[in-house]
């Protein structure tokens, strides 16, 4: 049994000028790239012989360029031109968007299935956040989300569908899923898995899979900001085979209803307030480190990373003794001045694009703290994707990059040159709070801030949308 595993993912937001090209992504081929693959440990200890193709991965961006997804794509579809496998199995986002192509993902599996046959079943990994292109559940056979938001069954998902492609392929069945939208866009940030409503609908969803006939059942929350008719929420049920397919359907209607029924209890669980407000309510907390999210200028959801809103506002602030960090913001310009300094050396620098108002240059003065690295996302978190250097003005540090990214784990500070325990109050760029610095806050507050992420989404300009959609149609 023969299997070919591949891993390409990405988060596009249309509301991000700045396109991904291919030095965004990080790029492991043949060996290295099946040793970052969960599943093919899983796949070879069942017995399958793995044949790798690639492990390309970049944190959430605007949409990618048309060289960057076909030089990555044209690299899956030779290696399974060249072999002949059993089976395909790939982990991808669900919310790729490419310039002049639209969905990276239903047009990779249609390009798969243009190299492979029917019979042969293709299994696939999908993010919580995914919004499916209809064509994908007609291309693919074997299909699980993401079940938790901070995303950490990562490796349960890989470990999962493995063990059913495997299975399908011993029993030569080739199943078709049941898909349904859910006429709703949600952010994340409204819909963390430890909270209601999501976390009863993915209860529902064990509930379903225990049925017999069902294989699996998805319930995908969507990414609110991509401006696409595919851009909702949607449910996906696998059945055993097409005898279970009118179950299938049944258990995708009951779901979808009930996630639509349960609309308007998707709301902020986590402290949310103004940026100013944000800023004096770290300021004022006791205990630290204090982690204040910038969560317009999210990059995990995909924001460029460039706003210097909160940094100029909290330069206006009396901080009465207490240390805080801004890491980062995205300037390769002012990173190029300020990597020409020795660490220690005092240096002055304008940190800020312009690219608009909420980007708009600051003068940062002080001294060269720290040079370091900034480190990649989830599965590439261990990948250097580019460097940083640290301005200390005395109660702030200011970290400039030269890449988008985030400090999403207490590596990423050790790697840029900082220790987090020596700081009262954080701000970083994410929505909600990845689970590592979740686990040593003191305190988390979302600063509802501008930016491509803004979590007000009715008050963004859609016009590519299946209408009507819920909240921007109630």
């Amino acid at each position: 049994m023969r299997i070919a595993v591949g891993y390409f993912y990405q988060e596009s937001t249309t509301f991000n000028p700045f396109l991904m090209d291919r030095s965004a992504f990080t790029l492991l081929e043949g060996e290295a790239g099946k040793e970052r693959i969960s599943a093919t440990k899983v796949l070879e200890g069942l017995g399958a012989e793995v044949v790798p193709t690639i492990f390309a991965s970049a944190i959430s961006g605007g949409c990618v360029t048309k060289e960057a997804y076909l030089f990555f794509s044209d690299k899956i579809i030779d290696v399974l031109r060249r072999e002949r496998v059993d089976g395909v199995w790939l982990h991808l986002h669900g919310s790729m968007e490419v310039v002049d192509v639209g969905s990276a993902e239903a047009d990779l599996l249609r390009r798969i299935r243009e190299v492979i046959p029917k019979e042969v079943p293709i299994a696939m990994v999908a993010d919580l956040h995914a919004n499916l292109h209809d064509d994908v559940p007609k291309l693919a056979n074997i299909i699980r989300s993401y079940r938790t938001a901070p995303h950490v069954d990562q490796e349960e998902c890989e470990r999962v569908t493995a063990e059913l492609l495997v299975g399908c392929i011993e029993r030569k069945a080739v199943v078709t899923p049941v898909f349904k939208r859910v006429r709703m866009i949600t952010p994340g940030e409204k819909s963390t898995t430890d909270t209601e409503p999501i976390k009863s609908i993915l209860e529902k969803v064990r509930g379903y899979e225990k049925l017999e006939g069902i294989m699996q059942v998805n319930y995908l929350n969507g990414h609110a900001w991509t401006d696409r008719p595919n851009t909702s929420a949607a449910v996906l049920v696998v059945p055993e085979s097409d005898e279970y397919r009118k179950l299938a359907q049944k258990v995708a209607d009951e779901l979808a209803d009930y996630a639509f029924s349960r609309r308007e209890e998707f709301v902020f669980h986590q402290l949310a307030l103004g940026p100013d407000e944000a800023l004096d309510r770290a300021l004022a907390e006791e205990g630290k480190p204090v982690f204040v999210t910038d969560s317009g200028d999210n990059t995990t959801g995909g924001a460029p990373g460039i706003n210097t809103l909160l940094l100029r506002k909290l330069m206006e602030k009396d901080l009465k003794g207490k240390k805080a960090v801004v890491a980062a913001i995205l300037d390769k310009g002012a990173y190029e001045k300020l990597a020409c300094h020795e660490v220690g050396e005092r240096v002055s620098v304008m940190v800020g694009v312009n690219y608009d108002s909420d980007s708009a240059p600051a003068r940062v003065e002080g001294t060269l703290k720290a040079k370091g690295d900034l480190m990649g996302y989830y599965s590439s978190k261990n990948d250097v994707t580019g460097q940083v250097c640290t301005v200390s003005m005395g109660d702030i540090d200011v970290v400039v990059a030269n890449g988008g990214d985030s400090f999403t784990t207490v590596n990423h500070f050790t790697r840029a040159g900082l220790d987090i325990s020596g700081y009262d109050v954080a701000i970083v760029k994410q929505g909600y709070l990845f689970a590592e610095l979740t686990a040593i806050a003191s305190l988390h507050i979302m600063a509802l801030t501008p930016g491509a992420c803004n979590l007000m989404i009715e008050d963004m300009e859609f016009h590519n949308l299946l209408r009507p959609m819920y909240p921007l149609d109630k």
